[in-house]
């Protein structure tokens, strides 16, 4: 019943548009706009008609048949008119006492009863027609103006036969046979819708009303008499109705698709400013309750140390010329996890350059953040170890350098007891004892601060970094050894470097290790040809490099990218992790790290980093 009805009234609205699009063009426009009106007017009682059945209110019903009385006037209306246009006759008399009766009609069904079909509706029927399903009729008194209603369709029956016979008598064979089928169809919707209808409100037959299936008949008739635009329209029809059909099988397989890949589609309209999406439990959200989603409500869910940046690359994206969105964010979901989520979105604009909606697609992306953090923690683990094995083959050194501020310290201290064992004290010469004293003690402290920075096992931070002043202080925790080594140190430092966005022990335990490489790689060079190239430099225009040489043998050429790879030395006690983790810090800094051969001999480390010059270190 549903369908039927359904697909009456979609029937009713294409014929509508069809003759409003024909009607536009000129052709026979007030047959075509009279046509198309009582067609709308078909439909809306078709409407009705389906509400009807499916109520269960009382009040319901009794609005319904109330105001069914005004589409039918219209309906009533656009007959005549259409009899008029089309045949071009019928008399006015008839048409006027017709529209006034049905008006009438309407105005008793408003101010008599509850309708102009009952004075009083005291019940609904339950009736099961075709295919089981249940229908309401309604039930009660019948109004006694209801007369009013049946005598305006005959009265409009009178018109229309009164019409056909004027046509019969005056026109041609064509007219004729149209005179036949507009008036037969004509009178038979209204006969037959009348009579029906006074049979189901007499409660003599339990049927719904079929108002609009007795206007068929016309539906043909003119279906007949359509031009091949008229057919060329209903064939664009059941086009777009396939269309229609295949873009709902395509959505939908688009969905499971999206699901089975763990893939979020949504829509934001940017206008009313409403996100909608194809997760139905608004998990994607971090919403437990079905609730309007908007962009704000979208921001307050996030984590809170994503919620400005999530923002202002929104607002980028909606800059006209951009139109492209991507983030990551945490949202906290309702069972109080923290999960990790990938967005990627593009804008439409309308012609002004005003963004109307954003599409995209959405994929938690928890587990893999989760594996990229252990991999981190196991690799600051294997990090930290090497800078501790890094020291541990300085501890000579280092003893040596942190003995030579304590030997003064403790020959300053004994040379103070030896003053004050005299009496004669000399307050000036014991100042000056205690000044070397402090200043020592300052030297060891700075020494073991460096030491403690570098076996500290701690967080990565990435801030502001001095390049500069991270070579000055690796030379420094090195110095001894170097002098032990006999190296001589060549530095060369731009001091208009910019600084860098990194962490600070991190790249000084690269600049260690490539230093003590290359102090190794000089163990077998004459002592007077040991010599260490630091340099550091602009490299463009956002990138600082620093290089590291030495006049060592240098690396055969098959090995300059393979002694980066893990577990691979040329050396007796080695573990091959040292360069493989100082690539591995360069990488994560957004740099490279790669050797080359030095002239004439010897080689040369370099590695570069994206610089920062808005921040100072």
């Amino acid at each position: 019943m549903t369908v039927l009805w359904s697909m009456l009234a979609s029937a009713s609205l294409a014929f509508a548009l069809l003759h409003l699009f024909i009607w536009a063009k000129g052709i026979q426009p007030w047959a075509n706009l009279s046509f198309a009106i009582a067609a709308i007017a078909l439909a809306v009682i078709t409407a009705m008609e389906l509400i009807a059945m499916r109520t269960t209110s009382i009040e319901q019903m009794a609005l319904i048949l109330r105001w069914v009385h005004l589409p039918i006037l219209v309906l009533w209306l656009a007959i005549i008119c259409f009899v008029r246009c089309y045949f071009d006759a019928g008399r006015s008399w008839l048409a006027w006492l017709t529209v006034g009766l049905r008006a009438v009609a309407l105005i008793l069904s408003f101010s008599t009863g509850q309708n102009l079909f009952f004075y009083r509706i005291t019940g609904l029927k339950q009736v099961a027609v075709w295919g089981g399903e249940t229908i309401s009729i309604a039930q009660g008194p019948l109004n006694p103006w209801y007369v009013v209603g049946p005598l305006s369709t005959v009265v409009l029956a009178a018109f229309v036969l009164d019409a056909a016979f004027t046509l019969w008598r005056g026109e041609t064979k064509t007219g004729r046979r149209r005179a036949i089928v507009f008036s037969s169809s004509i009178t038979f919707f209204l006969l037959t819708a009348t009579g029906h209808t006074a049979l189901v409100n007499a409660g003599v037959i339990n049927s719904p009303y079929i108002v609009g299936f007795s206007f068929l008949p016309i539906f043909l008739a003119m279906s007949y008499e359509l031009s091949c635009d008229q057919l060329h329209s209903l064939q664009l029809s059941q086009q777009l109705k396939e269309s229609e059909t295949e873009l709902r099988l395509s959505k939908q397989r688009m969905r499971v698709a999206a699901r089975s890949a763990e893939l979020r589609l949504w829509e934001w309209d940017i206008v009313r400013d409403e996100i909608c999406s194809t997760d139905d439990d608004q998990i994607l959200y971090g919403i437990a309750e079905p609730q309007k989603i908007s962009f704000d409500s979208f921001l307050n869910n996030l984590y809170e140390e994503d919620h400005e940046r999530v923002k202002l690359l929104v607002e980028k994206s909606l800059i006209k010329g951009n139109g492209h969105y991507e983030s990551e964010f945490r949202i906290k979901m309702p069972d109080g996890q923290i999960h990790w989520f990938n967005s990627r979105g593009r804008i439409e604009f309308n012609e002004d350059d005003q963004p109307l909606r954003m599409l995209g697609v959405t994929i938690d992306i928890t587990r893999r953040k989760q594996a990229e953090l252990a991999v981190q923690q196991q690799r600051n683990e294997l990090t930290h170890l090497s800078r501790v094995t890094t020291l541990g083959e300085l501890s000579g050194s280092l003893a040596h350098e942190l003995n030579q501020p304590l030997a003064a310290i403790l020959s300053n201290a004994q040379a103070a007891q030896r003053f004050l064992a005299r009496g004669n004290t000399d307050l000036a010469e014991i100042q000056d004892i205690l000044k070397d004293i402090v200043s020592e003690d300052k030297r060891a402290v700075e020494v073991i601060q460096r030491l403690r920075l570098l076996l500290k096992k701690g967080e990565v931070q990435h801030l502001p970094v001095n390049l500069n002043k991270v070579v000055e202080e690796v030379l420094k925790i090195v110095n001894s050894d170097l002098m032990n080594h006999n190296i001589t140190v060549n530095l060369d430092l731009d001091q208009k470097l910019p600084a860098v966005i990194g962490d600070r022990v991190q790249l000084q335990q690269v600049l260690l290790n490539l230093i003590m490489n290359a102090c190794e790689a000089m163990s077998h060079t004459h002592a007077g040809r040991r010599r260490l190239f630091v340099r550091t430099e602009a490299n463009g225009v956002d990138k600082a490099l620093v290089s590291v040489g030495d006049q060592g043998p240098g690396i055969p050429s098959e090995s300059l990218e393979s002694i980066f790879e893990p577990f691979f030395t040329t050396k007796l006690q080695g573990m091959g992790l040292g360069l493989p983790i100082c690539r591995t810090i360069v990488t994560a800094h957004g740099g490279q790290l790669w050797a080359t051969n030095n002239t004439p001999s010897g080689a040369v480390f370099h590695f570069k980093l994206p610089t920062s010059p808005g921040e100072s270190a």
